[in-house]
């Protein structure tokens, strides 16, 4: 190449810079969103990865229906060149005093494991000192570094406490507990912990450990989620449970030996007595009796249960790697989507400039430069824009959408900011793709005139031979157009190629903006049909048992009240292997008939109702789709310190957050063996007022026997909270889909108009006004644009259908519809676009030299 033909190749890229600048920025568009949303899943993967090496997560978790002593430590001591462990003591209860459920746990002396990462303050150093899980601040705003907090509980709680009263110095988070709000469930209160509250050892007054911490060292350098992470992990836990087989005979006879020693004054007192008086005196009947009852209490002991946790049972450490595979899963759908139509728009403008430079291949191949040499031009033109472009792209897309995305995960999530990370595999792939779209098009377009000899390529090209349209035959609707109209029509048809990537390229951002309205749509809906045409109640009211009529007089004292229904309310798990385990809440109503006045119980789709039946129960339409399940076929439920028990499904009903499962008494009964404790209340209020609710809580929890009272309003704002930051994830695949749809129609009117300067040159001397003119390209252009929405709104149904599928998590269901507005707006928007590539081509038009684009080309 000649450094003559080198500045020729320059001349025409700075000659059409608007031509090569719209190759750059589609380019840019597509390898920006492809790198940047590819690198977002592993990105939180890394970041959690590091994490939990940082602060030396466990592996594996020991508890004992018994507790955990000295002898179980001694066991794992023995396998010490295999792991690391920790001993943690915990006592859950329910504070009276603020209406929430608190895990207070014993901070180590040396945080071997589960080290505690400080959010603010510090860790505590005294006794009187005290540090609270971060969503204490969420939950109870009043609690300030310095202030006071106290534990109010039971009696019975009360006196496992030597202080009570402590001094707030930190707010820090767990590796344990990865997610935001869940804090994993319990059997006190009601059911779920709020939060965490971590004291200096020696506070509690409890005899044995609660928890024994693991760390198996052959998992220290593998990453977590992966398949070898999990075929070890396997092993380790087998192992675990092998070692620590015998220790729970062991522990039965501790305790019997220990109660027995207990029985000796008591033995030896009514063998002093049968050599003393006679076998029938009162005292020694008495006596006697009672020794026959403690003996059979010590042989009733039975032996403790060891329940053995991984890493997978910590609330939110299995969702968030599915949050990052659903980040995957989307990563691959939508950077198509800008491929696809980067390609398209290439293809259109590469066959351009092609036909624009006819005349200056001719003239190359007829002074005798070669095929190589001519189309290294557009190569050279192509490549240098995919180049710039797919550089740009990657260095925009990998260090703004992992943040931006992981930013909305952020309020989910309690992890530190991600590091961003070059994932070189998907950066060549990309570059590949760039180089495609336009060296590939170019290749395509060119395979013809570079065929052509010199004396073809000097000649103008034919224009495009018009045809008569089928709309000509339909006699009666042609007669009544216009001129212009007829023009407009006959120009749609005669460039066929034109019209279809117009019409793809519009749908595409358009099933792209429909996709991101109907996904914020759908996070919408799900408070206004969970809260308002499901749930009929205001107020969850738990107890520590059967209501006496004490609490029946508390819960109906204040006017607040209207009414209210009795069940049985506990935490149940599900667990199948190949899905998260899941938390549901098991409801039996003492009075099932009254059920749907406070609960909703309907087919999501016909809106039929259900009603429990004798023999089965209904569960929520998501955790039906979880564990694939159906009408008919059983589902196994355990509830915390018993064995799983299989249900049979009688109905799957419309639900959106968190998991339910519905039984009637009898069923219950059936399954479980025993009659339903009605320990819950859901209430109805009057009207809501959020000062008058507060007060009818703290009424409540002044009764004894009421363990808590769950507000909906409270948990409504609660809960809903993350789902604000999901409107970003929104905003970017609408202003991305935007920008994309804005050089499209750029793009393809920039060339329609380059196509047919001569056309319009022609009608502007013959008198046409500048308006004219400009509607001569417009009316196309609005016809195109609208075929474009009609496409995109079908596409756009099935892509958000496709989001939905994928983006959802397990706890989650969002609401399918989309709403009619967000058609509106995604069409109002690409009509806009459209009206503003038209003002720019409008002052395009207006100062083309008219002399110029008539003079002969021969």
């Amino acid at each position: 190449m000649t450094k003559a033909y080198f500045k020729a190749i320059m001349r025409e890229i700075w000659r059409s810079k608007a031509r090569f600048f719209s190759i750059l920025l589609i380019i840019f568009l597509g390898v920006a969103f492809y790198t940047g949303i590819r690198a977002t899943g592993p990105d939180m993967l890394q970041a959690a990865d590091d994490y939990f090496i940082k602060q030396r997560l466990a592996t594996n978790s020991v508890q004992s229906t018994m507790g955990l002593t000295k002898a179980d430590t001694k066991v794992l001591k023995q396998h010490a060149d295999r792991l690391t462990f920790q001993s943690v003591t915990y006592l859950d209860v329910n504070q009276l005093n603020n209406n929430r459920v608190v895990r207070v746990a014993e901070l180590p002396q040396h945080q071997k494991l589960n080290r505690l990462r400080v959010v603010s303050g510090r860790l505590p150093r005294r006794a009187n000192e005290i540090v609270l899980d971060s969503q204490a601040k969420a939950l109870q705003p009043h609690l300030k570094l310095g202030s006071t907090y106290r534990i109010v509980s039971t009696k019975a709680l009360n006196r496992q406490f030597k202080r009570r009263t402590f001094k707030i110095v930190g707010f820090v988070n767990s590796p344990r507990y990865v997610e935001h709000v869940s804090r994993g469930v319990t059997n006190v209160g009601k059911g779920t912990l709020d939060y965490l509250a971590y004291v200096r050892p020696q506070t509690l007054k409890l005899n044995v450990a609660t928890r024994i911490d693991v760390q198996f060292k052959n998992l220290a350098k593998v990453r977590p989620y992966t398949a070898t992470y999990k075929r070890l992990n396997r092993a380790n836990t087998a192992d675990l449970k092998r070692w620590l087989a015998p220790q729970a005979a062991k522990r039965q006879r501790s305790l019997q030996a220990t109660a027995r020693k207990k029985l000796a004054p008591l033995a030896q007192q009514v063998a002093t007595l049968k050599q003393q008086v006679p076998a029938t005196t009162p005292v020694l009947v008495k006596a006697t009796a009672q020794l026959k009852a403690a003996q059979a209490q010590v042989n009733a002991i039975k032996r403790p249960t060891y329940l053995y946790s991984t890493r997978a049972d910590n609330p939110g450490y299995t969702e968030y790697h599915e949050n990052t595979q659903r980040v995957v899963a989307l990563s691959t759908v939508f950077p198509l989507f800008f491929i696809a139509i980067a390609a398209l728009i290439c293809l259109t403008t590469m066959t351009r400039m092609v036909e624009e430079l006819r005349l200056q291949m001719g003239t190359l191949k007829g002074l005798g430069y070669s095929n190589t040499a001519v189309g290294s031009e557009f190569m050279i033109y192509g490549g240098l824009a995919a180049l710039i472009g797919t550089g740009l792209g990657v260095l925009f897309g990998v260090n703004f959408f992992p943040q931006f995305i992981a930013q909305a995960y952020g309020s989910m999530y309690n992890l530190p900011a991600i590091n961003v990370q070059y994932l070189w595999v998907d950066i060549v792939v990309a570059l590949a793709i760039a180089l495609v779209c336009t060296l590939g098009t170019a290749l395509v377009v060119l395979r013809v005139d570079l065929r052509s000899l010199p004396a073809q390529l000097l000649q103008p090209k034919a224009p495009k031979a018009g045809q008569t349209l089928w709309l000509e035959r339909w006699t009666g609707f042609w007669r009544r157009l216009s001129f212009n109209h007829k023009i407009t029509l006959r120009n749609l048809f005669r460039y066929k190629q034109r019209l279809l990537m117009t019409v793809l390229g519009i749908a595409g951002c358009m099933a792209m903006m429909i996709a991101g309205f109907g996904l914020k749509d759908s996070i919408g809906d799900i408070s206004s049909k969970q809260f308002n045409e499901l749930w009929h109640y205001d107020a969850i009211v738990t107890r520590s048992g059967a209501p006496t009529a004490a609490e029946k007089r508390t819960l109906k004292r204040p006017r607040l009240y209207q009414a209210s229904l009795t069940l049985k309310s506990a935490q149940v798990t599900v667990n199948q292997a190949g899905v998260a385990q899941q938390t549901a809440t098991l409801s039996v109503p003492e009075r099932p008939s009254r059920l749907a006045t406070f609960v909703t119980l309907r087919n999501r789709e016909s809106g039929q109702a259900y009603h429990l039946r004798q023999h089965g129960a209904i569960i929520d339409e998501k955790l039906a789709k979880l564990y694939q399940v159906k009408v008919g076929d059983h589902l196994p439920i355990k509830l915390a310190g018993q064995a799983a028990k299989s249900i049979k499904i009688a109905a799957i009903a419309e639900n959106y957050v968190n998991h339910f499962v519905y039984l009637s008494p009898s069923y219950y009964r059936q399954v479980f063996g025993k009659a339903p404790v009605y320990n819950s209340n859901l209430v109805q209020f009057t009207h809501t007022n959020e000062r008058q609710e507060n007060a009818y809580a703290n009424t409540l929890l002044k009764q004894a026997g009421i363990l808590n009272v769950t507000l909906m309003s409270t948990e409504k704002n609660t809960n809903f909270k993350t789902f604000d930051s999901m409107n970003l994830v929104v905003l970017i695949f609408v202003i991305s889909a935007g920008a994309l749809a804005l050089v499209v129609l750029y793009n393809l009117t920039n060339i329609n108009v380059s196509e047919r300067i001569r056309e319009l040159s022609t009608i502007k001397v013959l008198g046409f006004y500048d308006g004219e003119v400009t509607m001569y390209i417009f009316r196309e252009n609005f016809i195109l644009t609208g075929l474009g929405v009609i496409l995109g709104c079908f596409l756009g149904n099935w892509l958000h259908t496709y989001i939905l599928q994928t983006a959802e998590t397990n706890a989650l269901m969002f609401s399918p519809g989309i709403h009619p507005l967000s058609y509106v707006y995604s069409a109002l928007l690409t009509v806009a676009f459209s009206l503003i590539v038209m003002v720019m081509m409008h002052r395009k038009l207006k100062h083309v030299n008219m002399l110029d684009a008539l003079k002969s080309v021969d």
